[in-house]
């Protein structure tokens, strides 16, 4: 029943959207029956030979004939070549309808490519944008497609076309068994060991002077990190959503490489337009090779589309953390984030956050309380997407530490860029380059360490 309506909803979308003008009035107009091909020509040939002397319009007639002849290979040949038309409409036509038929042969993945090429250049089109959204929701990519909604939705749409795109919105879900992603790294870092520069730091005892290894340390590492996931239907609103991810960053001195692993199982309910995803967990961290600490609890995720532009989600984690090697700082962390995403335009969107994570600890100068607020903002340029984020943050321990004799209070400040460079996108792997610059100050010196950090990375969702 469930996959049932969402496969009419998803047939709703499609043919509401043939409300939207997709086609240029240059394809529009009449054309001549295709130029009669010798037998022994190959599809590409037979194209050339259809396409002689015509214009583009006419072209696109011949291309649809060649299509509905079941010469697919044909075809798209002849669509190809308008993709490099002075005509930014044309072009434009012409990588829809390679959408279309790349998505008739079963070629999903190809089919999304060309609606964002389309989309590159043409940000503003509605109904490419709500093809790929429909594509996307049909590979299993949720969050892609609620966002092609959201920035479909700041571009406007009519107004029978907006109340179904709201309901697709609303009935939303990944449909996909299995999926995943992956991102690799090349990331040189001023600061791996996030530690202070001094060389001596003063106690209420002596000055202690510190080791190289508790001193900032500069390295290029490699760094590794991926998500998977699988699901299973139980209902017409329920489903048992599976997930792992990990992330290890690995440089040529091995005290300093830093591994975790979490794994995350429990039911992913939908309630109206909500969806909601109780679920247990578990982690394990290691650094330099040794087993660092272990934490399994749960946690609790609400997603939330508010309109057409904009969600909410939140997530409470509970977990029970324990350190092998300091016992005096097990104890419960908790945490709460809270993220509003809004799509401004069809090319600009941006996102605040907001976190309090609670770590308490046997011994009360180990445990603190942490608010922090998020800001990220991305912006298309053809197609290229650079994204801003800055986040800050304040620590506050709970009692003064005996060894320096001082209450600890950090506050930390970290700016990111990035840009994706998508027009290099390679079998689906984009490159980007990230670059983060990390401050933070004190009242406990071990703690004060400034970092800048660049990655060069290679990620691809499957």
């Amino acid at each position: 029943m469930a996959v049932a309506a969402r496969r009419a909803m998803l047939l709703a979308l499609t043919l509401l959207t043939l409300a939207v003008p997709a086609l240029p009035a240059a394809a529009q107009s009449a054309a001549p029956p295709p130029a009669p091909a010798s037998p022994g020509q190959t599809p590409c040939e037979q194209a050339r030979v259809c396409a002689s002397g015509l214009s583009a319009a006419q072209v696109f007639a011949v291309a649809e004939a060649q299509a509905a002849a079941g010469r697919i290979a044909a075809a798209e040949t002849l669509l190809r070549g308008l993709t490099r038309d002075p005509n930014g409409d044309i072009r434009a036509e012409a990588r829809f309808r390679l959408s279309v038929l790349a998505e008739a042969r079963g070629d999903r993945a190809a089919a999304i490519a060309w609606l964002k090429e389309l989309i590159d250049e043409k940000p503003g089109a509605p109904r490419p944008r709500l093809e790929l959204a429909r594509l996307l929701a049909l590979a299993g990519d949720e969050a892609g497609a609620r966002r092609e909604l959201r920035r479909a939705g700041a571009a406007g749409l009519p107004e029978d076309v907006a109340r179904v795109v709201d309901r697709f919105a609303l009935a939303l879900r990944s449909s996909r068994p299995i999926g995943g992603a992956f991102e690799l790294a090349l990331a040189p870092d001023s600061n791996i060991n996030r530690a202070t520069s001094l060389q001596s730091v003063d106690t209420v005892v002596a000055p202690l002077v510190l080791s190289p290894d508790a001193r900032a340390r500069s390295g290029i590492g490699v760094s590794l990190s991926g998500q998977g996931f699988a699901r299973a239907a139980l209902s017409d609103r329920i489903e048992w959503l599976s997930r792992v991810s990990a992330r290890a960053d690995l440089y040529g001195r091995s005290q300093f490489n830093d591994v975790v692993l979490t794994l995350a199982t429990g039911p992913e309910l939908r309630a109206g337009g909500t969806r909601l995803r109780p679920a247990l967990v578990g982690t394990r961290r290691w650094f330099g090779g040794v087993r660092f600490s272990d934490a399994v609890g749960g946690s609790f995720n609400l997603l939330r589309p508010l309109d057409r532009t904009s969600q909410i989600e939140a997530e409470l984690t509970l977990l029970d953390s324990r350190f092998p090697a300091i016992p005096a700082q097990d104890g419960v962390l908790a945490d709460l984030n809270i993220a509003y995403d809004r799509a401004f335009s069809p090319r600009f969107s941006g996102r605040v956050g907001a976190r309090i994570t609670r770590q308490d600890a046997r011994e009360a100068f180990l445990a603190n309380r942490t608010v922090a607020f998020d800001l990220l903002a991305s912006r298309a340029f053809g197609k290229q997407l650079l994204f801003l984020q800055a986040v800050g943050s304040r620590l506050q321990g709970d009692a003064r530490d005996p060894l320096f004799g001082a209450v600890r209070r950090d506050t930390r400040v970290d700016l990111t860029a990035g840009l994706i460079l998508r027009r290099f996108t390679l079998h689906g792997l984009a490159p980007l380059i990230r670059i983060t610059r990390t401050s933070s100050s004190s009242t406990i010196p071990i703690f004060d360490f400034s970092r800048t950090r660049v990655e060069f990375a290679l990620s691809r969702e499957f």
